[in-house]
């Protein structure tokens, strides 16, 4: 088969399946499985070869019955950073990039710190911290093994294994953490309510792991974990900077985190809604 014709069963399949933006991932998925700038696309029309077109069909395939692009493409864009997703691995949003600007704001580039990344999934949040400031250091948690294997890979992938740990938890008060050693927490846990799951996008829903969706019942489960277990490692004034599901959320969170934090700043997402908080360490 000729590359144009290709391209053209690819575009009507994924049209036809109902993805989202159908052309543009229909040649993403052509690039990625044929090994060519996504401008080549336009022009060339060489005869496939048998091995590149078995692959990119495969790929097709699967967005068509629904499998999430990044997924399938096995990568993720992140903070102008490329990183590797798959099975096992929540895929990162652009909504989170609003909480690394946060933290570079408030630790600069040349800013010595040492933080954490809780629920580090792939691990994209504290790479992206540390791509941007050299001056930092990290520890990535999370309780899946399937999340570390992804973000061990990151962690190579952009040349950081000396300056980013990670470390297998599941219960925040158990971490083997030295006692006031962190100037600031970052993380985005689990924080949808259990009973909002089955709503969510199919490609989600059917796709993305339920242990970086499910928040329990009402998506602070974790949160109170975290509100135990978090003044014994950070510093003195030492920062939590969170990503949660919004001002209703927010105001039971800050009812819970009151004892222990005191709130300094809510960030609101692109859509208006506000998405991050920050809390200082009384």
């Amino acid at each position: 088969m000729r590359l144009q014709e290709l391209r053209r069963r690819a575009r009507s399949l994924l049209v036809s399946s109902g993805a989202a933006r159908p052309e543009y991932s229909a040649d993403l998925i052509l690039a990625s499985a044929l090994g060519l700038p996504r401008a080549a696309l336009l022009w060339k029309d060489d005869e496939v070869p048998h091995d590149k077109l078995a692959r990119a069909e495969s790929m097709t395939a699967r967005r068509a019955s629904g499998a999430p692009l990044s997924y399938v493409l096995h990568e993720a864009e992140f903070y102008g950073y490329i990183f590797k997703v798959g099975r096992g691995v929540l895929i990162p949003r652009p909504e989170t990039e609003l909480l690394v600007e946060e933290a570079l704001r408030l630790f600069p580039r040349g800013t010595a710190a040492r933080f954490a990344d809780w629920c580090t999934g792939s691990g994209c949040i504290a790479a992206a911290l540390l791509l941007e400031n050299p001056a930092l250091s990290a520890l990535g948690v999370d309780k899946s093994r399937s999340a570390l294997k992804w973000a061990a890979i990151n962690r190579k992938l952009h040349g950081l294994e000396e300056r980013f740990e990670l470390l297998r938890n599941a219960e925040p008060s158990l971490a083997p953490v030295e006692d006031g050693s962190l100037d600031f927490i970052v993380t985005n846990p689990p924080y949808i309510p259990r009973r909002e799951l089955d709503g969510l996008m199919r490609e989600v829903r059917d796709y993305e792991p339920r242990m970086a969706l499910d928040g329990g019942e009402c998506g602070t489960e974790l949160y109170a974990k975290f509100f135990a277990a978090f003044p014994r490692i950070l510093k003195p004034g030492g920062l939590l900077m969170a990503e949660t599901a919004g001002a209703e959320q927010i105001c039971s969170l800050v009812d819970m985190a009151s004892r222990e934090f005191v709130l300094v700043n809510k960030i609101s997402d692109y859509n208006g809604i506000i998405r991050h908080v920050i809390w200082r360490k009384r």
